[in-house]
């Protein structure tokens, strides 16, 4: 009896089917040996569409972005499918930049700390009042090894366990603050909100991988080498932001082919703003959801 192929019905008549291209399955691609050769395939696969847009997002700033708005996007990853794999990166990394995870000590002198900081202390008193009633509920011999107090440094602790995480994962709210920035300074162009927020979208995943490849390794070197002179660290801050500066300068250049001191402009107005979401609204949405998971 002829075989039928499982993805279409077409009667196949050789390894491949002649209707929708998929390969014949035979007995050998169910064994264990064949999917570890395709993942070992696809990861080392320098011509993948993955490692072919990490290089183009990397060292070709704006490209990504360009071949998009003109229609050219098969040969690259959709810009949220890239972004999200540099966030499931920056959410698996030891470390993480202080803008993106702030302590609850920071996030106590922030613009939301007027209305939050009595909940932070309501919530302690409320946690050291249930301690000492259970504590005091304990047989004498074994109170006295019970903690005494919950403290702020307790709530501290318990907040920064779960802090990382969170801000990690609601890092996406970044993006519509780059597109508006962008949205603002090429109103004249007449593109969608939508075509800003693309570009955005590289940007930022260019940001994330730049965190994970440059300052992450870097701060760990400087942390290696012990004291470093201030004027050296000083510089070297300086350094890598003039090179993110730069990336973000020439991909304006290359999407939108504004006049020149409009590019040198750029990426300082796209910090600013970038700057801008992360003080009023990421910081606040980190503590508020942190704050209701602790």
């Amino acid at each position: 009896m002829a075989e039928a192929c499982g993805n279409c019905g077409e009667i196949l008549r050789g390894a491949y089917c002649h209707g929708c291209g998929q390969k014949r399955l035979v007995d050998g691609d169910r064994r264990l040996g064949h999917l570890l050769g395709q993942l070992f395939a696809a990861a080392t696969d320098l011509d993948g569409r993955f490692w072919r847009s990490l290089r183009a997002l990397l060292f070709q700033p704006g490209r990504l972005s360009r071949d998009y708005l003109d229609g050219r996007r098969r040969h690259w990853l959709a810009p949220m499918t890239l972004f999200l794999l540099a966030n499931v990166l920056y959410f698996l990394s030891p470390g993480t930049l202080t803008d993106f995870n702030l302590p609850l000590a920071d996030q106590m002198s922030q613009v939301h700390s007027r209305i939050t900081n009595p909940w932070v202390m309501q919530r302690i008193a409320e946690r050291d009042r249930a301690l000492q009633a259970r504590r005091a509920a304990l047989p004498e011999a074994r109170r006295s090894a019970a903690p005494a107090r919950y403290t702020m440094a307790d709530y501290a602790r318990d907040y920064g366990a779960q802090a990382g995480n969170v801000g990690k994962a609601l890092i996406i709210v970044h993006i519509p603050f780059v597109a508006a920035g962008l949205a603002l300074m090429f109103r004249r162009r007449r593109l969608y909100f939508a075509e800003h927020a693309v570009v955005a979208t590289h940007l930022f995943t260019f940001t994330l991988f730049y965190i994970q490849l440059v300052l992450l390794p870097l701060g760990w070197l400087l942390d290696k080498i012990g004291r470093v002179d201030g004027a050296l660290a000083t510089g070297l801050v300086l350094a890598t932001l003039a090179l993110m500066g730069l990336h973000y300068e020439r991909a304006v250049r290359r999407v939108y082919a504004p006049a020149r001191w409009v590019s040198l402009l750029a990426p300082f107005v796209l910090i600013t703003v970038m700057m801008l979401g992360n003080l009023y609204l990421y910081r606040t949405l980190q503590f508020l959801l942190t704050f209701w998971l602790t």
